[in-house]
């Protein structure tokens, strides 16, 4: 019980950690291209990811520098696959503008009451 309780602690620092870093992932996302982006595979590179999911591990990797590489890797490859596998794009995007609009006083709590798939994303994953 008392691991649960640890475990769901750190989850919750994890999900705090993207939170701060999530707006930048659509943001740069859209500074980037010559439009914002439409889908996740938008603007795929040679590795068939697309910008926005470039930019989503790439920030997650960031916000989890703390982790040894390889789990914050298989984390964030996780939170995004749940994720992309939960929601449409545009659903993801709601989240960003949410994020935006309630910038400094965002919750878990708020976030899982608008948006449960991504705390449910994030716990899933642990860390």
């Amino acid at each position: 019980m008392g691991r649960r309780a640890g475990s769901l602690g750190a989850v919750v620092n994890r999900l705090r950690c993207l939170l701060a870093v999530f707006a930048v992932v659509v943001l740069a996302s859209g500074c980037m291209s010559s439009g914002e982006p439409v889908s996740w595979e938008d603007q795929t590179d040679e590795t068939g990811e697309g910008l926005v999911e470039r930019e989503f591990t790439a920030a997650c990797l960031a916000a989890n520098d703390d982790l040894p590489t390889v789990r914050a890797k298989d984390f964030c490859g996780c939170v995004l696959g749940r994720v992309q596998a939960a929601v449409t794009f545009e659903e993801f995007k709601g989240l960003d503008d949410f994020i935006d609009k309630h910038r400094d006083d965002v919750t878990v709590a708020m976030l899982g009451e608008h948006y449960g798939w991504f705390v449910e994303a994030t716990e899933a994953c642990g860390a």
